[in-house]
């Protein structure tokens, strides 16, 4: 029996992909490379944006388009169970299951009953083992919470993923150690990383999850991401100097920095208050490197709102600048006041300050040339005749590739390197040896 899987969406919703094919494999399923070679495919669908729906109309149709339905199955889960489900199910009658968020036993009640062979008895499956997928380099993802409660105006995860759900620290503890041996980073991702804990425990709980996984050896570097702005917590640089493994990277997606605009989109740090909070963390830890996003064309919004952003980079150094363009959830329309929008408007938009910003990003890549920094080797690319993987400050699958050249063999996994190019996206980087040190 062979699966073709379809994950769409942002890492959190790999893991529940990486969930779902661990019941496949555990019921000795192998992936198919084909779509119609697959006795079942799984659509794991995002429903974050109307693009994103956009996009799962046309995976659907593609893959209803390729397979013989006599002989292939096809299921859907995830986000799209939440949001627009009933428009779907009536636009793809040829979907044969779909089924809730997150629900793993129901998919493995329906394997056992539509798919598998009759006669095959149900298993003893852990429906929280996961199955790495899509990962070429040494790290894995650890999903630390769920849902999230913060109901900023333009975002429709409170209503799709529901509120904030903590993983117990054990628990967390439990499924690093058990991923410890497939990647040298761990990656912690949720909704709102700062809001950690405080379902479960009544606080804030980030410190004492670190200091938690901090422990598992196995793992060279933690690296946190999505810090909601509005609760990263001063006094928590002191983690980055106590424990040595916490990478210095700081991704806090503050959207906007009009004050106007920020308190429209129900946020609630100022323009200065953003900026001292970046200088804060820049003052105590002088190496750390920043990650944001930055949504352009919310309604009301004026050149002069867009002139702050811009004035705002100019003052705080931010290494990567992801750019989304504000979209109009029909079922948020009624709050944020969205009238006619002009799509293309915010389109040009984002396309110029997506320019701006990696032109902006390579020059503060190239003046890096000469420095020296950690390198993780993750594998080695033989069209370029080098050995690739990441700097510390390049976090998996968004902030590009590096690749060194003077490494053997038998060099460590982890090893320093010194930066001798750059693009906004790819360095090139030389092997240090003991000559050179």
């Amino acid at each position: 029996m062979r699966y073709y899987l379809e994950s769409l969406g942002c890492a959190k919703n790999l893991v529940d992909s990486e969930h779902f094919v661990h019941i496949l494999k555990s019921y000795g399923f192998s992936e198919a490379v084909y779509v119609e070679d697959a006795d079942v495919v799984l659509v794991n669908t995002c429903a974050f944006l109307a693009a994103s729906l956009g996009e799962l109309d046309e995976v659907l149709s593609e893959i209803i388009d390729s397979i013989n339905p006599k002989k292939t199955r096809v299921v859907v889960t995830g986000c799209v169970m939440n949001r627009a489900l009933a428009e779907f199910q009536e636009l793809f009658p040829e979907v044969n299951k779909w089924i809730a968020l997150k629900d793993f036993a129901a998919f493995e009640k329906y394997l056992l009953r539509y798919v598998l062979p009759k006669g095959i008895k149900p298993r003893v499956v852990d429906l929280e083992g996961r199955e790495m997928l899509d990962q070429d380099g040494l790290f894995a993802y650890l999903r630390i919470s769920d849902g999230c409660e913060n109901y900023c105006s333009y975002c429709m995860i409170p209503s799709i993923r529901g509120k904030l759900v903590s993983e117990p620290i054990e628990k967390l503890v439990e499924e690093a150690r058990r991923l410890a041996p497939r990647g040298r980073e761990l990656v912690l991702i949720a909704q709102d990383s700062c809001l950690y804990g405080t379902d479960l425990y009544g606080r804030k709980a980030l410190p004492e999850l670190i200091e938690k996984l901090h422990e598992i050896p196995g793992y060279d570097w933690i690296r946190i991401m999505y810090m909601h702005p509005d609760h990263f917590e001063p006094e928590w640089t002191s983690l980055w100097h106590r424990f040595p493994k916490l990478l210095p990277y700081f991704e806090i997606p503050i959207q906007h920095v009009s004050d106007r605009i920020i308190k429209q989109m129900n946020r609630q740090k100022s323009y200065q208050e953003l900026k001292e909070l970046f200088l804060h963390i820049r003052r105590e830890i002088p190496q750390s490197v920043f990650r944001t996003t930055l949504m352009l064309g919310y309604p009301t919004e004026s050149k002069a709102d867009r002139d702050m952003i811009l004035k705002f980079l100019d003052e705080v150094d931010i290494l990567y600048v992801g750019v989304f363009g504000y979209s109009p959830e029909k079922e948020m329309q009624s709050e944020s006041g969205v009238g006619d929008f002009d799509f293309a408007f915010v389109e040009q938009l984002k396309n110029e300050f997506e320019a701006s910003f990696l032109e902006l990003r390579e020059r503060k890549m190239q003046a890096m040339v000469g420095t020296r920094h950690q390198f993780l080797v993750e594998g080695y690319a033989e069209e370029m005749n080098s050995w690739y993987g990441r700097l510390w400050f390049q976090a998996p699958d968004v902030d590009g590739i590096a690749y060194v050249d003077g490494l053997q063999p038998d060099n460590p996994v982890l090893t320093e390197v010194e930066i001798v190019d750059a693009l906004a996206d790819e360095l090139s980087c030389q092997a240090i040896t003991d000559a050179d040190t």
